[in-house]
């Protein structure tokens, strides 16, 4: 099958690896999640050998009087920083940060895609179409992925994970400047939203106002944009926040693994820091 999008490739100085080294990056990830002791839940795989599972990793004990949060990366293939950046958030984190916050992660949506460096999956799926809000539930259509269907299936469980907020980490491989999506209930982006931009900002420069893929950008931010993406479906079922981050992919890679992690820290802490004792 010929491929839609070219492949995308980095090196890592802070992994010593590939960009695309799956077998590295599950290995990371389960020494982040032994030591934070969080549990893991297996959603499906996406591949009929059981090469590529997807799963979800939650906080062990959930309190109900803790926000909840989930934060996403990988659902493009070519956007391997965020993956990595949120690797690298989850080895700062203090494992006694998770008896504030209901943590939930899925660290690498699309892990077919990943391992070549290729924006689709290896049906040539887009991972990130075909969550469409109908009638107050998320449905599918002709653009729904494999990984698509299996994260819809655990649409109750994934609502309750994103409740008070929800982050994905994405990049734009065109770029050399970032921006990022604000999803609210409010008239104008939140303190959130511009500290999150702010902390992209610290490493490359923010996107003038004008467009970027025919949405509105101002100030760094596409704000209110609704499409069949997975944070637009579950800002319009519930979440009372959907960030999705764009880090440059024409910037030095380890660069946009540590502005992956500061934003992804930044998002943790101010639910934290905005946690009612």
């Amino acid at each position: 099958m010929t491929q839609l999008f070219k492949n995308y490739l980095w090196h890592s100085e802070l992994f010593n690896c590939q960009s695309n080294d799956l077998t590295q990056f599950e290995q990371y990830l389960s020494a982040q999640v032994t030591r934070l002791n969080m549990q893991v839940k297996p959603l499906g795989f996406i591949d009929d050998h059981q090469q590529y599972p997807l799963s979800l990793y939650q906080t062990v004990h959930v309190n109900p009087d803790n926000p909840s949060i989930l934060v996403c990366a990988g659902f493009h293939g070519e956007e391997s920083a965020g993956p990595w950046g949120l690797i690298s958030a989850l080895t700062q984190l203090d494992p006694r940060i998770l008896e504030k916050i209901n943590l939930s992660i899925l660290p690498l949506v699309n892990p077919s895609g990943f391992s070549i460096g290729n924006r689709l999956n290896l049906f040539q799926q887009n991972p990130n179409r075909g969550f469409v809000y109908q009638s107050g539930q998320v449905v599918s259509n002709s653009h729904t992925s494999v990984e698509g269907l299996i994260l819809q299936q655990s649409m109750a469980r994934l609502l309750t994970a994103s409740e008070h907020g929800i982050l994905t980490c994405h990049e734009d491989v065109l770029l050399h400047d970032t921006y990022l999506y604000a999803l609210e209930s409010h008239a104008l982006p939140s303190p959130l939203s511009y500290q999150l931009r702010d902390s992209l900002g610290r490493y490359f420069p923010i996107a003038d106002d004008g467009e970027i893929d025919e949405c509105p950008v101002k100030e760094g931010i596409i704000f209110n944009h609704f499409d069949s993406s997975f944070e637009s479906a579950l800002f319009q079922s519930g979440s009372q926040i959907a960030i999705c981050t764009e880090t440059p992919g024409q910037q030095a890679f380890d660069q946009r693994v540590l502005a992956n992690r500061d934003a992804i820290s930044l998002f943790i802490n101010h639910f934290v820091n905005n946690h009612r004792q």
